[in-house]
């Protein structure tokens, strides 16, 4: 199982080059642990952006009817609206998570906008960004498009599928903060950050069809209520 987890593939060499990336940057004082945990809360922006240029690939060009959809292209709209305001929340929590050491450079917890562009105009930041883009590039021509699974989902399905990933990172990324902030752990809980995302993705990565991975999931997960091959879909699903 650690072998179908580990193994290269064209979509995982991105996480592995990103994080590689950022621990030569953190091992080399280019960047701050702050820096790296504001780059994994951003992150949260990037899933969106790429998720909705989804959405636009299978309206476009996608196969699959869609009769769950009355509203065509404006389903894109609506997902940015609730998306967003999801996104405003937690930045809202993550904001004020930031400031509770008394030495935050942010203003309060609601200007979320001003908080954003705070983050983005900070140098080691412009460094450590690229590295999160590029997994999300890579995925997204090596993945959705090369195997075209803008015919395998519908608009309507694809809305949703981000928050199961954003709901992991965020979770890991408010107890990195807590050793970060109130720790003090600094270099130490940054590193330990970018190790534990990497094998959290990598192991996201490996819940793919086919996959032994997630023939051994399925096979513990199974119950009367739902078969195998159920799962199997529903997990397919979730990790996309």
């Amino acid at each position: 199982m650690l072998r179908s987890i580990f193994s290269l593939s064209r979509q995982n060499i991105y996480i592995l080059v990103s994080s590689l990336y950022l621990l030569v940057l953190i091992s080399l004082g280019k960047v701050s642990a702050m820096s790296i945990l504001f780059v994994y809360f951003l992150e949260t922006l990037i899933i969106g952006i790429f998720n909705a240029l989804k959405m636009y690939y299978i309206l476009r060009i996608g196969k699959k009817d869609d009769t769950s959809n009355p509203m065509g292209y404006g389903i894109i709209l609506f997902f940015l609206v609730h998306y967003g305001f999801f996104v405003g929340i937690q930045s809202v929590f993550g904001f004020a998570l930031f400031d509770m050491d008394g030495s935050s450079i942010f203003k309060e917890p609601f200007h979320i906008l001003e908080n954003y562009g705070i983050i983005l105009s900070l140098e080691d930041v412009k460094y450590a960004l690229p590295a999160i883009v590029l997994v999300y590039v890579g995925k997204f021509f090596t993945d959705f498009i090369r195997n075209k699974k803008y015919d395998v989902f519908n608009a309507s399905e694809i809305m949703f599928k981000p928050y199961l990933r954003i709901v992991i990172q965020q979770f890991v990324v408010i107890i990195s903060a807590f050793f970060i902030v109130f720790g003090k752990a600094g270099t130490i809980a940054a590193i330990l950050l970018i190790i534990l995302r990497f094998f959290i993705d990598l192991s996201l990565e490996a819940i793919k069809k086919d996959s032994k991975l997630l023939d051994v999931i399925a096979e513990k997960l199974a119950n009367e209520n739902e078969s195998k091959e159920e799962i199997k879909k529903q997990l397919i699903s979730f990790t996309e």
